[in-house]
């Protein structure tokens, strides 16, 4: 069950091993905000589960996906930047990340 402030929009279950805290895992993503604006778009970058540099939304959005699968949610703005503004997201902005989780990497 997703924490307080995810909302899980859609998902493909994947095959693959479950991720778990300090796993070093390869992402292809996109992150807008609620009205359809891009922050990022067909990004591929290495995360570790758990790590404090991305916004808790993303980290906790992250929680229970498989090798393989791919996840659209929702992550509210508590979880996110809050009331700060930044140069593309405005204050209280609600964010929604499409995730396909690639493989664990070494």
């Amino acid at each position: 069950m997703p924490k307080r402030g995810i909302k899980i929009i859609a998902e493909t279950l994947g095959t693959g091993q479950e991720l778990k805290k300090g796993d070093r895992v390869r992402l292809r993503y996109d992150c807008q905000l609620n009205h359809g604006d891009f922050i990022a778009k067909d990004r591929d970058e290495v995360w570790i589960v758990g790590d404090r540099n991305a916004v808790a939304g993303f980290r906790y959005g992250l929680e229970g996906m498989r090798a393989g699968g791919t996840r659209r949610f929702r992550a509210s703005p508590h979880l996110c930047y809050r009331d700060a503004e930044l140069e593309k997201i405005p204050k209280n902005a609600v964010l929604i990340f499409d995730i396909k989780y690639v493989a664990v990497v070494a």
